[in-house]
């Protein structure tokens, strides 16, 4: 699940499986962290951009093509991530990512931020009817948590803790921004998401019934899940 597609789709109209138990801290702020399998996580810069938008759409492509195609059918989500990623603002800038990287190659991706910035990004904006479709599960959103928006993991990586770490790396920056919280939003049918979670510590904290789109590729709704950092 993803948000921050409303901004970025407009103006581009212009111009999981995971892995991994999960260890709290391990992250120092500035400093790649490497593990036994050879890769490090670090934070993204905007040189990464190009990498980072082929894992986003890779775990949440489905959902903002289905926002943006509503806008301009001709919508490419890859280019979309591409422009905000890039951005060194908005939801889905590089400055709220963290990478995995293997050899100099980017093998994994986690976005994340404060969850009152949603409101920030939607204030002044009329929601179009594909928004609405989704409204359900936005109104899950508990502003008073650090929301992990988009985590994805190079298929040909999966199995090696690269999804682990990142949430590793996640949960330290949710704690040294004096978060009791982090909050994520899965399909209800995406079972491997669901499993991973909760391997980690997460549970269920509510549920969207989302209604039955041909262009949406879920069905079951939305759960929101918790880990509690207190």
């Amino acid at each position: 699940m993803m948000f921050g597609a409303l901004s970025a789709a407009r103006a581009a109209e212009t111009e999981r499986k995971l892995d991994g138990p999960l260890v709290s801290g391990g992250q120092s702020e500035g400093r790649a962290q490497r593990n036994v399998w050879g890769f490090v996580v670090r934070k993204a810069t905007a040189a990464d951009y190009s990498e980072l938008a082929d894992l986003a759409n890779l775990a949440g492509g489905d959902t903002l093509s289905f926002i943006a195609k509503g806008i301009d059918p001709t919508s490419d989500a890859r280019l979309i991530y591409r422009d905000m990623i890039a951005s060194p603002t908005g939801l889905f800038s590089y400055q709220n990512c963290f990478v995995a990287e293997l050899d100099g190659r980017i093998v994994g991706l986690a976005n994340g931020f404060p969850a009152k910035a949603i409101e920030n990004d939607r204030m002044g904006i009329k929601l179009t009817a594909r928004e609405e479709h989704l409204e359900a599960r936005t109104r899950l959103n508990d502003p008073h948590s650090y929301l992990l928006n988009n985590i994805a993991v190079d298929p040909a990586h999966h199995r090696r803790g690269v999804g682990t770490r990142l949430l590793e790396a996640v949960v330290e920056e949710a704690r040294q921004q004096y978060f009791s919280s982090i909050t994520l939003h899965v399909w209800a049918d995406n079972a491997d998401a669901i499993a991973f979670y909760q391997e980690r510590g997460f549970r269920i904290d509510g549920s969207a019934m989302i209604q039955w789109h041909p262009e949406l590729p879920h069905v079951g709704g939305s759960l929101v899940f918790r880990l509690n950092l207190r």
